[in-house]
């Protein structure tokens, strides 16, 4: 099956030459014209990315975050920004998208990125395998859902990729080094208080939802996800 990608944006222009590329590429595209036509194509399952045109004095990309942040939809869809000059890369943090690229780019550096994240394809069999980690946490690695109890928990992409990481090894201490290397792989430098605010709402989002602390820290090292005792 082709995957579809929608592209959030308010300039026909934009829209047409960015779906001629992908188009061009194999990809299926479709307009999004708003937050909610966006969240409608998400929650439906039509589309696999969603490219964000983010502009100067525009709230877009902080409006579609947190409405699929709070529908518990965040980790449905590659969330990719591309960003036009002016717009505060601290904007672009606070989205925590898994990709953003600074416009103008080369059409090749997009195109790579989406045949990597998406040559497994939806169907491919250990692309959605579970991991399990204490007994009432799993994730859906296809869906990239996270599971408390059977319920999904909503979770930035960010958060998810941490999780999933600790995951991998219940127990095991994860140091800040590894975790940049296995959530940032193509960032050129990451603070590691920036691991410990992601995981800190991590933490926040998992107690929330199972009533009790599931990430541990070890000063000075790092952090693993507890068994349930």
């Amino acid at each position: 099956m082709t995957p579809r990608i929608a592209i959030l944006s308010t300039d026909a222009d934009y829209y047409l030459m960015l779906s001629h590329v992908l188009l061009a590429a194999g990809y299926s595209t479709v307009l999004a014209d708003g937050s909610e036509a966006a969240l409608a194509l998400i929650t439906e399952k039509k589309i696999e990315v969603l490219l964000i045109d983010c502009q100067p004095a525009s709230s877009i990309l902080s409006d579609i975050t947190d409405r699929l942040k709070t529908s518990g939809h965040s980790t449905d869809v590659l969330l990719v920004a591309l960003v036009a000059e002016g717009v505060p890369y601290i904007d672009i943090l606070k989205a925590e998208v898994d990709e953003s690229f600074i416009r103008p780019m080369k059409p090749e550096w997009l195109l790579s990125y989406l045949h990597g994240r998406l040559k497994a394809g939806p169907n491919d069999a250990a692309g959605r395998a579970a991991i399990s980690g204490p007994d009432d946490l799993r994730l859906d690695a296809g869906a990239r859902r996270a599971l408390a109890n059977g319920k999904p928990v909503g979770l930035s992409p960010i958060e998810f990729r941490i999780l999933s990481t600790l995951m991998s090894t219940p127990g095991r201490v994860f140091g800040r080094p590894e975790l940049i290397e296995a959530v940032w792989p193509k960032a050129n430098f990451v603070d590691p208080r920036t691991v410990d605010v992601h995981v800190a709402r991590l933490r926040r989002s998992l107690h929330e939802a199972l009533g009790r602390e599931v990430i541990r820290t070890v000063r000075g090292e790092g952090y693993a996800v507890e068994t349930k005792e």
